[in-house]
């Protein structure tokens, strides 16, 4: 097994592991490092069970069931991404082929899952990149006078901001289970990773609807200019799918947005959502 990383970026890609077959305690150990020092790591070329999924899930923690039970899949563990139809008409997985704008899985819980991972089943031959950036990246390089308004700052997080105006069956959410079950939270817009001691912002767009102490104008310019710091060309990666690519990432310490793709072409992908060690890992804390 080889970790390198990919083209200069943040991002690591482990090299010559086959993922079905068992995990050594040495590579599972040095995967873990990597993916606490990076926050994305790519394994191309996998050919993997739903058992296989789960089995390297619990590598890297512990397995969790997402709210969404129409998104499941054979094991509940594995969530089903697609804009294919089952034989009844009615979607099979959630999300479709709408594009997703820079944003953090499960910022808007007191207790979020941060850990995920994709695993590319069906891909489309037009659009669907998936691109992350680093909010350890983006924290160490900020501008001093970014860095003294953001440390300390505390931040709204709403679900009900995040799905907006969207219904139902455009990306196959219950929705007023959802907003009955998520309300608002506050979690520190910059946190510390228990491990290194490293800093990364936390911020969602979309997501994120004030800043405690500060107005609505001057929050929201905050926010904007933290967004546009943190998305520079240079702290972007855009992954090239191809079949059987597994890309895993921390939501604590990075952002994700997905290109949209025309309804012509298929896509699946499955993922999973795992609980990270919160003794190595940022779980963002409930602010008081």
């Amino acid at each position: 097994m080889r970790i390198e990383f990919v083209d200069g970026s943040f991002v690591q890609e482990v090299k010559d592991l086959p993922l079905w077959e068992p995990i050594g305690e040495g590579d599972a150990t040095a995967i873990r490092n990597a993916y606490l020092d990076s926050g994305v790591l790519v394994f191309r070329r996998q050919a993997l069970s739903e058992d296989e999924l789960l089995a390297f899930g619990n590598v890297i923690g512990a397995p969790e069931l997402y709210a969404e039970a129409t998104w499941r899949s054979t094991l509940p563990e594995v969530n089903i991404l697609s804009n294919l139809r089952d034989q009844d008409g009615d979607m099979l997985g959630g999300l479709a082929n709408k594009p997703l704008t820079w944003h953090t899985d499960q910022s808007y819980y007191a207790t979020p899952v941060t850990g995920c991972f994709l695993y590319g089943v069906e891909l489309p031959s037009e659009g669907g990149m998936t691109s992350w950036i680093s909010l350890f990246e983006a924290y160490e390089n900020l501008p001093s006078e970014l860095a003294r308004a953001v440390d300390g700052a505390i931040g709204t997080f709403s679900f009900k901001a995040r799905v907006g105006g969207a219904t139902d069956k455009e990306d196959n959410h219950d929705r007023a289970k959802r907003l009955a079950e998520t309300p608002d939270v506050k979690h520190p817009l910059v946190n510390v990773a228990p491990g290194t001691g490293r800093r990364a912002l936390f911020i969602d767009p979309n997501t994120v609807t004030g800043i405690d102490g500060m107005e609505q104008d001057e929050a929201e310019d905050l926010l904007d200019r933290l967004l546009a710091h943190a998305t520079k060309p240079t702290n972007v990666y855009d992954h090239d799918w191809g079949p059987g690519d597994l890309v895993l990432w921390d939501n604590a310490t990075v952002l994700h947005k997905r290109d949209g793709f025309p309804n012509t072409c298929n896509r699946m992908v499955k993922r999973m959502i795992i609980n990270l060690d919160p003794t190595r890992h940022i779980i963002p804390p409930v602010a008081p």
